[in-house]
């Protein structure tokens, strides 16, 4: 099994999830950047209550080319407007910051968006090759990489992700 994906197969396998997203009613968008290039990612944008606000979280999943892996970028905005800052991340998360001797299991920072050119928060893709290689879950080669990924990046921040997309 394979620990990195092609950006066409990665292509692939977002656009099964957004079709399978319809079937669920789940609301991910599938976003074509650049059809020649078949530069694609998927977007979901829900909104929810968060110590008495209205927050809203914008979840993209984006080809990462340098790593040959799926990255999730993450923005959450409260009803000001305003984005929540680091500290806040990992608190709505509910991370640990990491003493500097400890190794990092889950690596969020900001950066700009590849696409968009706007600061979003990310999951640093340096160790998902390793991740998707110890899992060893779904060995067959049929099997969707991305929503492999997708399922353990979302258990990872405890973020919701109905286990009907694993049905086929």
């Amino acid at each position: 099994m394979s620990s990195t994906v092609s950006r066409s197969v990665f292509n692939r396998e977002i656009r099964e999830i957004y079709s399978k997203s319809l079937t669920l009613g789940d609301n991910w968008t599938l976003i074509v950047v650049d059809q020649n290039q078949d530069i694609n990612y998927l977007e979901k944008s829900i909104q929810q209550l968060y110590l008495n606000e209205i927050i809203t979280l914008i979840y993209h999943i984006i080809y990462s080319e340098s790593f040959s892996v799926p990255v999730l970028y993450i923005n959450i905005f409260k009803s000001n407007g305003s984005v929540f800052k680091y500290d806040e991340i990992y608190k709505f998360f509910s991370l640990k910051e990491l003493d500097s001797d400890q190794e990092p299991i889950l690596i969020l920072t900001q950066q700009e968006h590849p696409i968009l050119f706007k600061p979003f928060y990310y999951m640093h893709p340096c160790m998902t090759s390793h991740w998707m290689n110890q899992t060893k879950l779904g060995s067959d080669e049929s099997f969707n990489f991305t929503l492999k990924w997708l399922s353990f990046v979302f258990s990872a921040l405890r973020i919701p992700l109905d286990i009907k997309y694993a049905l086929n």
